[in-house]
């Protein structure tokens, strides 16, 4: 083999990588690297909004508990969970189990906003939600990350005090009792404490060895035992006198005098009634809210600033129809003014 042969070969494996191939293997790089730490951002998002949504939630239930375990009857001992503001939330419990009630306020990871309006739970001493409106069967609680509405977590809690966290539970609606039998008092507030199990009157205890005595009865004689050699002896002319005496018939007042007539007021009054009802519906979709006013008026919708842009208003006539703007979920306060004063209606949005 000639020198020359030798140094062509030589020079042909001692080639490196063109600048066009580096360029492209750097643009892969670039987008890979992209990629993951999208994902990687993405993926500490979800995990924020997790761990806040499921601290809600157990907060939530440990305040139901606490009530449970506390038995208490003052609403202001009653352990619960308020929203303060978009990032902040107070809890109110027996921490230490010392038997006084402590607040501790908690904020939301960074990132995540609660989505829906202020509202505060407050828990009886079985555990049930207190003043909680007759429409809802249920209090959704949703956060999001930032302003996006369509990566949200929502905490769910029913009438009955069940927790969950975005899942569709079972509307298990508690009955509103209110009963006033016998003594017992009816329950207070839309709850069932201060409850008055005692019934009245309470009857008086009778001591070891005495038989008790039966009170007797008015108008029954205390000796019913029959005399048998008594019997009944019936009438067989019974005289009924019905001719009437004309003397004791009374004569009508041929001139009467009419008393001064009082009119009667006539009470305002404005209804709503919801279709549906109660007045709940999925993301994107609605329902009408009617109201009968009784003297006949105009009512008109009072926009509220907490939800300007997750629910639209269209009145016509008296009736307005709601609907759901975006993918916000939860729990919304309508306002609307009447020749009766200001009427509020509960809206519920839901999956």
């Amino acid at each position: 083999m000639s020198a020359i042969t030798r140094t062509t070969r030589r020079k042909k494996t001692q080639r490196g990588f063109s600048m066009m191939q580096l360029l492209i293997v750097l643009a892969v790089v670039s987008i890979v690297s992209g990629f993951a730490v999208f994902g990687i951002a993405s993926a500490r998002q979800r995990i924020r909004l997790t761990n806040s949504s499921r601290l809600l939630a157990s907060y939530v239930e440990k305040a139901r508990v606490d009530s449970v375990r506390r038995h208490p009857s003052d609403p202001n001992l009653m352990a619960g969970v308020e929203v303060l503001n978009t990032t902040t939330y107070r809890v109110k419990m027996d921490f230490d189990g010392d038997g006084t009630v402590e607040l501790r306020d908690i904020t939301l990871d960074d990132g995540v906003v609660f989505a829906t309006d202020p509202i505060a739970l407050v828990f009886d001493w079985r555990g049930r939600l207190v003043d909680l409106p007759l429409t809802e069967i249920k209090v959704s609680i949703a956060m999001q990350w930032g302003d996006d509405p369509n990566d949200q977590r929502v905490v769910d809690v029913t009438r009955s005090g069940d927790v969950t966290i975005d899942s569709d539970v079972y509307l298990d609606d508690v009955p509103n009792v209110n009963v006033n039998v016998n003594g017992l008092t009816g329950i207070d507030g839309g709850s069932t404490s201060n409850g008055n199990n005692t019934a009245t009157p309470t009857p008086t205890p009778v001591p070891p060895g005495e038989e008790a005595t039966p009170t007797p009865l008015p108008g029954v004689e205390e000796d019913p035992t029959p005399d048998p050699g008594e019997s009944p002896t019936p009438n067989p002319d019974p005289d009924p006198d019905p001719d009437p005496d004309p003397e004791q018939s009374p004569t009508p007042d041929p001139n009467p005098t009419p008393g001064d007539p009082q009119p009667t007021p006539t009470p305002c009054t404005a209804n709503a009634t919801t279709s549906p009802s109660p007045f709940t519906f999925s993301k994107h979709s609605g329902g009408t809210v009617t109201f009968s006013v009784n003297p006949s008026g105009n009512v008109t919708y009072a926009n509220n600033p907490n939800n300007p842009n997750n629910l639209g208003v269209t009145k016509s006539g008296n009736t307005f129809q709601v609907s759901s703007l975006n993918n916000t979920r939860g729990n919304f306060t309508l306002t609307f003014d009447t020749p009766c004063g200001t009427r509020t209606v509960s809206v519920s949005v839901t999956n």
